[in-house]
């Protein structure tokens, strides 16, 4: 089988060189930024499998007859149109599960270095200051201290359960989850916000969740909170954001996705005081980038060949 990789997935790394020799199978990298480059550099090929580059609707359309199945090495498919897979009757298959530890953990440390002020004391002892500690950052005993997780999926059970020992209370947000052990599920975002101290942000980004933290949200926060986001950035209306550090009404925010990645050089972020950034890496770990190649990898394959898939899950089909 001849499978098709978006640009860069393969090319900084051997892992899928060695996949190939392990596997069995023949691959070439696409450019999937216009239709054309997308269509000639799948020709012949099974699949395509990328992991951000968008798929759309034209796009995928357009995709020759031999491409039978779409491989997304990754969680989230807000740059995959669904609908038009599901026309095109393309399976798409996704990677939930390959990264979920390494994503709580990077909002967990987001968490505990603004809560602490770390960020702050940092860059006044590296401008020659001595800041003493009540000016360092608002820092509460997390004993009484709330946290609110927006997103109770995966990840976010997984950032729960580390959190437990450690706060005074957990406060849940899921439409879809009902209940769990431990968490005090509320019915709205707006009571989370209201007795939440930190707020970390886990939901998927789709139409109904675009901006679900603009400026009525964060206004909403009480004062001195902090605010963390690992999931998505057209989760946070930024400009809002970024009012909200300047004026202190926000204690501190981390951010490891942008609603325009790379940001934007004139971004208000890249003023902004009290906010920790990181390029989109909160996937990342020595394990969980060859884990993520080989999952995605492996059950592509596994459909093409009527088998079942091991560990990713349809976004659309099987058909």
């Amino acid at each position: 089988m001849k499978l098709a990789f978006g640009t860069g997935t393969s090319s900084s790394t051997t892992w899928v060189a060695d996949l190939s020799k392990e596997l069995g199978f023949t691959y070439q990298e696409v450019d999937t930024e216009t239709v054309e480059s997308l269509v000639a550099g799948t020709q012949g090929c099974d699949a395509i499998i990328v992991a951000l580059h968008k798929l759309t609707a034209e796009k995928i359309a357009a995709l020759p007859s031999s491409v039978r199945c779409i491989g997304r090495l990754g969680v989230g498919l807000d740059n995959i149109d669904l609908t038009a897979a599901e026309a095109r009757r393309t399976p798409v298959i996704f990677q939930p599960t390959y990264a979920f530890n390494e994503v709580a953990n990077h909002a967990l440390s987001m968490i505990m270095a603004l809560h602490r002020g770390l960020f702050q004391a940092n860059k006044g002892i590296q401008a020659g200051e001595w800041i003493p500690a009540p000016k360092t950052a608002r820092i509460t005993s997390l004993q009484d201290t709330t946290l609110g997780v927006v997103g109770c999926g995966r990840i976010g059970q997984s950032l729960i359960e580390k959190a437990k020992p450690l706060f005074k209370e957990i406060i849940g947000f899921d439409p879809a989850i009902k209940s769990l052990p431990g968490v005090d599920l509320v019915s709205s975002l707006d009571e989370l916000l209201k007795r939440s101290e930190i707020v970390s942000l886990h939901a998927p980004y789709m139409k109904s969740t675009h901006h679900m933290i603009g400026a009525n949200e964060i206004a909403t926060l009480r004062q001195g909170a902090i605010l963390v986001n690992v999931s998505r950035g057209g989760l946070i209306d930024e400009d809002a954001l970024a009012a909200a550090l300047k004026s202190g009404h926000l204690d501190g925010a981390g951010l490891d996705v942008f609603e325009k990645e790379p940001l934007q050089a004139d971004s208000p972020l890249r003023s902004a005081p009290n906010l920790i950034m990181s390029p989109h890496i909160a996937w990342y770990s020595q394990s969980a980038g060859p884990r993520l190649m080989a999952w995605g990898v492996k059950d592509v394959l596994g459909y093409l060949s009527g088998n079942t898939t091991l560990n990713g899950k349809f976004a659309v089909g099987p058909f």
